[in-house]
This record gives structure tokens, C-alpha cells and sequence, in this order.
């Protein structure tokens, strides 16, 4: 080789491996992209339950790990080391949940079905121990995905962090932009990676662009289901949920928004007959993210009589009954046993709540036991402080980040307290006297307890719950936050009638040898004003539903002998005080037990086995202002119905998406040429030429000969194709006569325009027999015949 083509050729290798440097660094930032997008994921996670430092420093040194190993160990040692990641990280999971490996390895049906939850819509902040879980999941795929990615197997890569990806978005954690993210990284690892393993063609374009839109659509599937996210599918009988986001207090949703402006519903919802006054609990939440909160756990079928709590306790029955169709089973807590045909569709949570499993109808009636504490101010101020792991673990998490300026402000609020009962008193005490209630507050950005403590000077029971719940949290008290309905309006000694009104958020806080204990921070005064005005502006407009035969002649207010629930200086019992204040209007006592009901005799219009369709009709499903949030007995004001497909950028991005990948598609299959090819036969069109004219009838020509016999072989001239399809049977000779008009035009010094119109001519004839009678019309018609 010369010395001119030796440095001709390292110029081209240069100038070669400039490009391939920069498509490679493509395909590797597609990947990390990619990766954040599910790692960015479970950091939120973490971010609401702990763990983001570890989670970070797992996710530093499995990259590491991956870089320095993929020179050093083959693609088949590197799978069996991601799945070793797997083992180790799930058997730490479950070390930390209780289960241990043994067990879960002798579970695998219980294991399939939490899997299978997940992937159908339930999200990871349900999980007891996530954070674990989050530690265990993420070394897999982005050791794999990089380690992969830098030994250029940039599909394999991408597949890998793909389907942590999707398994997220299946669990509803993963958003649109964030999957959106990670799907653009992934093509954009898949698309420069291609194009530097082939030396920088885009041969492959259309293959890269199906494969985007087919990849944007499937990621996005999740996320534009009408409604919603949809519910988990469980396999294990009795561990679903009904994925209901209705209102807290009417449903009580396994997760919760913090809305902010609400309103009052005056509707009755149930009416109870119990031996005492109550707070009638309906759901209780464990996990708080910041902006609302979330019932971590399954649900379970109802199997037997509950574990009462471990302090002296008091019997109280209560019998129910549902006035407008519900999701809920209020009773006064702790339940520990239900009767009546609800009992078939029963089902408990693990914070010893229970909860049916399809709504309840109007009509539906129920007796439910309840063991409620007795325990004195001074018994609960001598209680030990030494808490069970499990409720540790479960009942002090906050998310991360929580202000220097709030746990101040809360050590200032306990600072003579010398136990977790004068703590607990002395912030549900100030909250009561410092802040004022008003249905009509803005929503603080960020951690709302932090906002509600530091900035806001009223609010309603979700914002008093939640912040006392997080006080006593920051002062390693256990706690937590529950919702329900307050006692209502009585109508007689052993009688209320609750309504939507009545709907309210407090707080239960744990003491060993006890159990949970109820606070409530609202300051009840004002609240019952509201709620009183209310149900008078009710009544004098006429609203339908606000009463029930037994409460209509009753008055609203005190002096009608009602009550929104003890007023509560101090509650130091399990759902109702002992030693408060008398209830306004007279007392409450166990004067009369409730009227028993016959198994088998419930006044309802439930099916076989206790079935009834689900159907929430006078319930804001959404709880108003895009809360599934209204308690207070607010239903909200809605926004109206929601809009399918959204209105929005990524609904666009969508669009062009399936625009793009079925245009690639096409071309890809040669849809778009054999379309193309058909147009041109059944159109000709007309020039200014003449000889242009009939090349353009002999192009026509050419593709119905090809249909008919076969394609016009290389170096073969037209004169010679034409020859020898002429031997053949099915050989038309007018196309001999084509033939030799184009020949003439091209090579004998042109044709006249009656020869260019006599090829046309020919040729649109021949086109219209090979057309089915619809096209011979459409045909004859374009030609003005």
C-alpha cells in the first residue's frame, strides 16, 4: 500500500471512530437514563419511609461493580451474580418483615400472590417493610443493565432495566413522565447502539421506531386506564381491597389525599343503636407521605372473633344501619366480632379494622362487638414506654427530611410533660386552643403537618389529625391516624343518626399494656357549629336524605338533645372517653341494649350468599377538589367527570408515537411500497410531455407484468422482458405494443401526443382487469368514462 493510501486510510478510521465515540456515549447515557428512571422511583419511596442514603450507596457500588466487571466475567457469570443480587436482597427482606427465607420459600403461593398484586396496581407504599424491599429490588437490574450495556449488549441492557421499569409502572408507582423518561432512554440506548455496531447506518430506523412506539404505548397503557389506576388482582382469596378513592370516611381508601377547601354533605349514611356513645372508626392508615396517607398491609377475609386489646376492656354492641349505600362497616372500636349476612363479605386490614368486600346496600343491618378500653389518666400516665418492635417498626415513620423547625416547635408544645400521656395531651390540647377550624383552608405545599404547625392557622380534622399524629411520631410516641364518623345526632337514649357531616379524622396513640388510645386535636366547639348551621340550611332548603323518621323532629343544635360527639377534653379510652364532659343535651347511657336481629332476618335487599352490586351513587367518588379525601362529612366539589383520553402533553406524545410506529411499521412490512406501487398503477396522471407520458404508462406496465409473471431481472432490457414473457399463457400482448411505443420515445426521437395518450390508454385498460368491479367503477370514473 502507498504511503497516500496508508494515510488515506487512518483519515478514514479517524474520522469513523469519532462518530462511533459519540454514538456509543449515546448509548450509554440512554441506559443511565434508563436506570434513573426506576431507581428515581423507589427514592421516592424511600423518601417517604427511609432508607435513601443505603438505597443510594447499594445502587454506587452495584455500578461500580458492573463497570469493573464486565472485562473481567461472561455474560452467563454476570446473570447468575444479578440473580444472587436477587437472592441475598429478598432474603434480607424478608429476615427484616418476620417471615424469614424458610417460610417464604414454604409460602410460594402467598409470595405469587403479593407479586401479583403488586404488578395489578398495588403500590409499593402498602408494603410493610418497602424500604427493605427497595434495597432488595434494585441491585438486579442496574447491575445487569449497565454490566450489560458496557459490553455493548445494549438491547439485553435495555431489556433488563426495562422490565424493572414496567413492573413498577404496573404497580402504579411509576408516573407517565417518568416512564416516558425511561422509555426515551431506553430507545436512545437501542437507537445509537445500533447505529454504532453498524458502523454508523440507519438501515435499521424503522425497526428503532416501531420499537418506540411500541414500547411508549405499553408503558403508558397503565396510566390511561379510565378512572385510574386499577385495583391489585390477588390470587389468595381475601387479601384484595376494592380500590375505591372515594371519600376517607365513606370508604376508607387504602390511600388518601390531603385536599384542601371542602364541603358538608347532610345526608344521612347509617344509623347505629349502641349501649354507649361512640366515635364509629372506619379505616385507620399507618404510613404518612407527606401529602396524605396510605393503610400499609392486605386485607384478609374475616375468619373468627379479632384479639381484644390488652388492657381492660369494655363490651359494647352496637347494631348498624346502612341508610345509603357504603364501603364501609363503622363501628366503635376495637371490633373484634360481627354478625348478619355483611359477615360473608367481611374482611379485616392488619390494623384490626374491618372493611366489606363489596358495598354495602341500603337496607343492610349488622351487630358488631366491640372490646373498648377502660384505662384511667392515671394508668395511662404510669404505662410502660418499653413499645413492641412491631409497633415501632410500623408506627413511628415520618418521611425524611422532616424540619429542624417542627420537631422545635413540637419539643416546645411537650416540654413539661414527663410521660407520653401528658405529651400526648399537651399537643392534642394546643392544637385545640392555637388553631382554629374552617373548612376552607389552601393546601400547603410539601410535608402538610409541617405546613399546619408552622404556617396555617386553621384548618380542619385531617390537618389536626395528621399533625398531632407526626408530633407524637417526632417524640417517638407510636401512632397513628384514623378516620370515621363522630357519634352523630341522638335521637333517642341508645339511638344516633349519622351523616356525612359527621365524617371525622383523629388520632390513636399506643400504650403498652393498653393499646391504642383515641385523641382528638379538633377543636369540637367550632366544628359543631359548622356542622349544625349546616344541616338547619338543609333542612329549610329541602334536601332529600338529611333525615331519617326518628331524627326529623329533632333540632340541630344542643337544645334539640344532639350531639357531633362527646366533647372531648381529654380522651383517654379507645373510641370513647372516660370522665369527659357530658354530651350537650343531656347523657348518654347504657339505658337500653340494642334490638337483636334474627340470623337470617335482615330487612335488605342483598342476593345469594350476601351479594349486592357495587354502586356508590350519592358519594363524591373523588371526594372533591381532586382529593379522594372528604371527611368532615365533606363530599367535596367535584370537578366533574373525568376526561378519557386526558387532555394533556403526554396523551400527544402517544398519539405520535403509534403515528410513528405504525408509519415504520408499514415501511418496515413494505406496506408503504406496495401501496405506493398500486397507486401509481391506477393512476397515471398527466404531464406536459409526451414521451414523459408513456415512460410513465411503460413504469405501470411494468408492475402488472410483475404481478402476472415476474420482475424485470438486472441487465435485462425491456425489449428483452417483454420477449420472454411473451411465450407465456397468460401473456397480454397489448403489452408488446407499450413496449414498443416506449422505445420509440426513448430511443427512435420522440412520440406525438396520439401515441402517448394510445399507451395510457392501454395500460389504464389492462389495470382496470386486474381490478375487482369496485375498482373498475373507480377507475372509469376518474377517466371520465
Amino acid at each position: 500500500m502507498s504511503t497516500t493510501d496508508a494515510t488515506a486510510s487512518r483519515s478514514v478510521d479517524v474520522d469513523r471512530a469519532i462518530p462511533d465515540r459519540a454514538f456509543r456515549t449515546g448509548a450509554l447515557a440512554g441506559v443511565l437514563v434508563l436506570t434513573a428512571s426506576y431507581v428515581s422511583v423507589l427514592l421516592e419511596v424511600t423518601g417517604v419511609v427511609g432508607g435513601t442514603a443505603r438505597l443510594l450507596a447499594v445502587v454506587a457500588v452495584v455500578f461500580a461493580a458492573a463497570t469493573l466487571l464486565a472485562r473481567a466475567i461472561a455474560v452467563r457469570t454476570a446473570v447468575g451474580t444479578a440473580l444472587l443480587f436477587g437472592a441475598v436482597g429478598f432474603g434480607y427482606y424478608f429476615t427484616v418483615t418476620g417471615v424469614g427465607v424458610g417460610t417464604a420459600l414454604g409460602s410460594l403461593d402467598r409470595l405469587a400472590s403479593d407479586t401479583i398484586a403488586i404488578t395489578t396496581g398495588m403500590p409499593l407504599l402498602r408494603m410493610m417493610a418497602v424500604d427493605s424491599w427497595a434495597l432488595a429490588f434494585a441491585p438486579g437490574p442496574v447491575f445487569l443493565s449497565w454490566y450489560l450495556a458496557v459490553r455493548r449488549r445494549y438491547v439485553l441492557g435495555v431489556l433488563a432495566g426495562g422490565i424493572a421499569l414496567a413492573f413498577l409502572v404496573l404497580s402504579g408507582d411509576a408516573g407517565v413522565a417518568t416512564t416516558l423518561a425511561g422509555t426515551v432512554g431506553g430507545i436512545a440506548a437501542v437507537g445509537f447502539g445500533e447505529l454504532e455496531l453498524r458502523r454508523g447506518t440507519i438501515a435499521q430506523a424503522d425497526v428503532l421506531a416501531v420499537l418506540f412506539a411500541a414500547m411508549v404505548v405499553l408503558s403508558l397503557s397503565v396510566s390511561l386506564v379510565p378512572g385510574g389506576t386499577p385495583g391489585p388482582t390477588v390470587l389468595i382469596e381475601g387479601q384484595g381491597t376494592d380500590g375505591s378513592l372515594e371519600a376517607n370516611s365513606a370508604t376508607a381508601p387504602e390511600e388518601t389525599t390531603i385536599a384542601g377547601n371542602v364541603s358538608l354533605s347532610p345526608e344521612v349514611r347509617f344509623t347505629v343503636r349502641s349501649e354507649r356513645e361512640s366515635y364509629w372508626r372506619t379505616g385507620v392508615y399507618d404510613r404518612f407521605t407527606g401529602e396524605g396517607w396510605v393503610r400499609t398491609g392486605q386485607q384478609e377475609a374475616f375468619d373468627g372473633r379479632l384479639e381484644a386489646p390488652p388492657g381492660e376492656t369494655e363490651t359494647v354492641n352496637q347494631t348498624v344501619t346502612v341508610e345509603d349505600d357504603a364501603r364501609v362497616l363503622p363501628a366503635a372500636a376495637s371490633p373484634v366480632e360481627i354478625e348478619g349476612d355483611v359477615r360473608e363479605i367481611t374482611e379485616r386490614t392488619d390494623h384490626g379494622q374491618f372493611h366489606p368486600s363489596e358495598a354495602l346496600i341500603e337496607g343492610d343491618r349488622y351487630n358488631v362487638e366491640s372490646a373498648v378500653l377502660n384505662a384511667s389518666s392515671e394508668e395511662l400516665a404510669n404505662a410502660s414506654t418499653d413499645y413492641p418492635e412491631e409497633v415501632t417498626a410500623q408506627y413511628l415513620q415520618q418521611p425524611e427530611g422532616v424540619s429542624a423547625e417542627f420537631e422545635d416547635a413540637t419539643a416546645e408544645v411537650v416540654a413539661d410533660a414527663d410521660d407520653p400521656h401528658e405529651a400526648a395531651s399537651a399537643i392534642e390540647e394546643h392544637l385545640r386552643t392555637e388553631k382554629g377550624y374552617s373548612l376552607n383552608v389552601t393546601r400547603p405545599d410539601g410535608n402538610v403537618a409541617e405546613g399546619f404547625l408552622l404556617e396555617m392557622e386553621e384548618g380542619y380534622c385531617v390537618y389536626f389529625a395528621t399533625t398531632m399524629t407526626q408530633m407524637l411520631r417526632t417524640e417517638g410516641i407510636p401512632a397513628r391516624y384514623v378516620t370515621g364518623y363522630t357519634s352523630g345526632q341522638q335521637v333517642d337514649d341508645n339511638e344516633w343518626v349519622v351523616r356525612g357531616l359527621n365524617a371525622h379524622a383523629w388520632v390513636e396513640a399506643y400504650f403498652p399494656g393498653h393499646g391504642w388510645v383515641a385523641f382528638d386535636p379538633t377543636p369540637g366547639g367550632d366544628r359543631d357549629d359548622v356542622h349544625y348551621d349546616r344541616l338547619e340550611d338543609a333542612r329549610e332548603n329541602n334536601e332529600s336524605g338529611v333525615d331519617t323518621g326518628a331524627s326529623e323532629d329533632v333540632a340541630a343544635g344542643p337544645e334539640g338533645n344532639t350531639s357531633d360527639g362527646p366533647d372531648l377534653d381529654r380522651v383517654e379510652v379507645e373510641n370513647a372517653p372516660i370522665n369527659v364532659s357530658e354530651p350537650a343535651g343531656g347523657g348518654v347511657g347504657p339505658t337500653e341494649p340494642p334490638s337483636e336481629i334474627p340470623d337470617g332476618a335482615l330487612p335488605n335487599d342483598r342476593g345469594p350468599n350476601g351479594s349486592a352490586e357495587p354502586g356508590i351513587d350519592s358519594l363524591d367518588p373523588e371526594g372533591g377538589n381532586g382529593s379522594a379525601n372528604a371527611t368532615d362529612g365533606d363530599d367535596g366539589e367535584g370537578d366533574g367527570e373525568r376526561e378519557f383520553p386526558p387532555s394533556s402533553p403526554e396523551t400527544a406524545i402517544v398519539g405520535i408515537a403509534v403515528l410513528v410506529g405504525l408509519a415504520a411499521g408499514a415501511h418496515r412490512t413494505g406496506a408503504t411500497a406496495r401501496v405506493s406501487r398500486s397507486a401509481r398503477l391506477q393512476y397515471q396522471g398527466r404531464t406536459a410531455g409526451p414521451d414523459a407520458d408513456v415512460e410513465r404508462a411503460y413504469r405501470r406496465l411494468e408492475i402488472l407484468l410483475e404481478r402476472r409473471h415476474r420482475p424485470r431481472e438486472a441487465g435485462e432490457s425491456t425489449r428483452q422482458y417483454v420477449e420472454a414473457l411473451s411465450g407465456t399463457p397468460s401473456f397480454d400482448p397489448r403489452a408488446r405494443r407499450v413496449e414498443e411505443l416506449y422505445e420509440r420515445s426513448t430511443y427512435g426521437g420522440g412520440i406525438d401526443r396520439a401515441a402517448a395518450n394510445e399507451a395510457i390508454d392501454l395500460v389504464d385498460r389492462m389495470a382496470r382487469e386486474e381490478l375487482p368491479a369496485i375498482g373498475r367503477l373507480y377507475t372509469a370514473g376518474r377517466n371520465g368514462r
